[in-house]
């Protein structure tokens, strides 16, 4: 008896959670909102990521935050300013990783350099296949 009670009360919590976020998922994901496209990752995160992918030193990290957390601060500008065209906003997007990845390039040796470039070409790779796949191509490049 105090098991199915525990085992309601359980699910109806579950339930509750589900009910209060649902609204929220919809939101982020409703047509013509702009918060559905796909966000980019914490630039603290970034750096791990890359330092476990390109073995970074302690050096290169810190280089490194500074250029992810501009990068990230300018990508949010250039989304949010409706002023631009979608086109003008890929350009401008294109632009600023460019400039960012050829910021990092610089900080990395040679080995390093190597691996970062076969990580872009993955990611040029996946974008292209999910473009091809019907799905809906990104705007500007992650790296991760």
């Amino acid at each position: 008896m105090l098991r199915k009670k525990f085992l309601s009360l359980a699910m109806g919590a579950v339930f509750g959670i589900g009910m209060a976020v649902a609204p929220l998922v919809a939101q982020d994901t409703a047509p013509g909102n702009e918060t559905h496209q796909r966000r980019q990752p914490d630039p603290k995160q970034q750096v791990e990521r890359l330092s476990k992918r390109l073995n970074l030193t302690a050096d290169q990290k810190t280089q490194l935050l500074p250029i992810l957390t501009d990068r990230q601060q300018q990508m949010q500008s250039i989304r949010q300013d409706t002023s631009l065209s979608q086109q003008d906003r890929r350009e401008k997007m294109r632009s600023l990783m460019q400039d960012s990845n050829a910021k990092i390039t610089a900080l990395l040796n040679d080995d390093q350099k190597q691996k970062y470039a076969d990580m872009q070409q993955h990611m040029r790779e996946r974008r292209q296949h999910r473009g091809n796949s019907g799905g809906s191509e990104g705007a500007a490049p992650q790296n991760q």
